[in-house]
């Protein structure tokens, strides 16, 4: 069966999709690279893929947008498990061009804002230019013929250097050294259920009065629960209007987190339990 995982080959998604497979008890998975989000929910929705790796949250630029607003309102997928990859940005260029002027630098807008600093520091000269991924620069790179000794340099992790048989020039040229991506395994089947040992990720909306929110969060206060995210969205419909996307970790007793949700089920107009994960520590 396939795992459906954000394309191209040779990006951040696809060394998380190796690292689901490696911690999963099944033989015969293959990865499937897809253009977009959407198409990697669609894949597991459709049964055309066991299972999607896509992004959810990056430590500097924030959630993924277009993940979570699926999750919450297009999507019937649940979370199977959760990885924290850490993101090293490296500066590669073709290995006929390593005695080059580097003029041109280019990859994924997140890759340059990473890099930014050092790009600054030297290469101040250079003209930057973004892609639609950092696999996509790498592969520009890789076939960039030198003129008058000026070459393309792309930026991305080591998997797309050795994909397109790039030479590393410089290793770690991201500003914040313990930048990380959070990654979610996407499965039909259902896994609400709270688990000692998971974490529990659920999304709900309260009725636009005062307190509302606030009372839903003494919920988990008196169930002594841990929230280690909350964030909102807007609803789409009417400005003003959010949902609450809340998870919680490091519980000791299941039925607890289970109680605690049925009371927070009766007291919301809106509410999605999107599982209940291991949590994968790629650190």
């Amino acid at each position: 069966m396939k795992v459906a995982y954000l394309g191209p080959e040779g990006t951040f998604t696809e060394q998380a999709a190796k690292s689901f497979i490696g911690s999963l008890d099944k033989k015969g998975l293959s990865l499937s690279p897809l253009a977009s989000i959407e198409d990697v929910f669609h894949a597991v929705e459709t049964g055309s893929a066991l299972y999607g790796v896509v992004p959810v949250e990056n430590s500097i630029e924030g959630a993924v947008n277009t993940t979570v607003d699926t999750l919450i309102f297009d999507s019937d997928l649940f979370i199977e498990k959760q990885l924290d990859l850490p993101i090293t940005q490296n500066l590669m260029v073709g290995k006929n061009n390593t005695d080059c002027k580097i003029t041109k630098i280019i990859s994924h807008p997140q890759a340059l804002a990473q890099s930014r600093k050092f790009i600054n520091k030297h290469y101040p000269d250079a003209v930057i230019e973004a892609t639609g991924s950092t696999s996509e620069a790498a592969k520009i790179a890789a076939n960039y013929t030198s003129k008058n000794k000026e070459t393309i340099a792309a930026i991305g992790p080591k998997s797309s250097a050795e994909l397109y048989d790039l030479k590393i020039i410089h290793e770690g040229i991201q500003e914040n050294k313990s930048n990380t991506t959070q990654f979610i395994l996407l499965t039909k089947k259902d896994t609400s259920m709270p688990k000692v040992g998971c974490s529990t990720l659920i999304v709900f909306s309260t009725e636009d009065k005062p307190g509302e929110l606030y009372k839903i969060l003494d919920i988990f206060a008196i169930w002594d629960l841990n929230m280690t995210k909350i964030m909102s969205r807007p609803t789409k419909n009417r400005r003003g209007e959010y949902v609450f996307f809340i998870e919680l970790s490091g519980y000791d007793d299941a039925s607890d987190v289970a109680d605690a949700l049925t009371m927070v089920k009766r007291k919301t107009s809106f509410f999605k339990n999107l599982g209940s994960y291991q949590m994968i520590n790629n650190l």
